[in-house]
């Protein structure tokens, strides 16, 4: 079969004319919605099959852990600003009187290697700082896209840990933008099928959509006939759900 496949990618194929396929819609996109900390699911803002606009607030988890942390990497960092500021004047008089003469070389480095430390401990203090806040913003997990939610994994209460795995809170779709999935007839097989208009319809409804992906691996189709893959990608508004049976029309040249 492979071998039929590699025949028509290297002589060519043949002309394309309208192609009528059987098909199974799914999402476009679907998305696993998960958090990089450990804590507490505090609360579900959303239920299952919910309308969502994108950065609208999903779910929360408990923040009373991560908000301590974040506050003593704050107080830290503001801590040390005037250690390093204190360190800085000291150096610059350092360098004064060693231009002066008035300053052994060893007293200069050692107030070099006073602020060089003091710079590195504030820096340090700053990225734990950074990392806590980031830590904090996790905590809320808003969607990234609009959409529909398929699934929540999670439950009020529930602890969340990260060490496990990385378990999925949330799933979202968008159910704007979707494709169908059909196998394509080895012998109609053409790499000039991708991006073609195409036609999707599911009862009355019609949707205008265009090949948005060709496989390029042989399977079994239809009474085990040599086929591979085809995705149409179609704009639906939100009008037909994942998983239906539909035919589709792919336009002829």
């Amino acid at each position: 079969m492979r071998f039929l496949l590699t025949l028509l990618l290297v002589f060519g194929s043949p002309a394309v004319i309208a192609i009528d396929l059987d098909g199974h819609t799914d999402f476009a996109q679907r998305l696993d919605l998960n958090s990089s900390v450990s804590a507490r699911v505090d609360s579900i803002m959303v239920t299952a099959g919910q309308q969502v606009s994108r950065g609208e607030l999903l779910l929360t988890l408990e923040t009373t852990r991560l908000q301590t942390g974040a506050d003593q990497a704050r107080a830290e960092a503001a801590a040390l600003a005037p250690r390093v500021a204190k360190m800085q004047t000291e150096l610059e008089k350092a360098q004064e009187l060693f231009d002066r003469d008035s300053l052994a070389l060893v007293e200069l480095q050692n107030a070099e290697q006073n602020h060089a430390i003091a710079q590195a401990e504030l820096q340090a203090a700053r990225a734990k700082l950074t990392r806590a806040e980031y830590n904090l913003s996790q905590a809320n997990i808003s969607a990234p896209i609009s959409g529909i939610v398929l699934a929540i994994e999670a439950r009020p209460g529930q602890y969340v840990n990260t060490r496990a795995g990385d378990p999925s809170l949330l799933t979202l779709v968008d159910n704007q933008s979707m494709v169908v999935n059909a196998l394509l007839p080895l012998e109609q097989w053409s790499e000039n099928l991708l991006n073609r208009k195409a036609s999707m319809i599911f009862g009355k409804q019609k949707f205008e959509g265009q090949v948005s992906g060709i496989g390029r691996q042989v399977t079994s189709g239809s009474n085990n006939h040599p086929a591979t893959t085809l995705q149409i990608k179609f704009t639906t508004e939100g009008k037909i759900p994942a998983g239906l049976s539909v035919k589709v029309t792919i336009a002829s040249e």
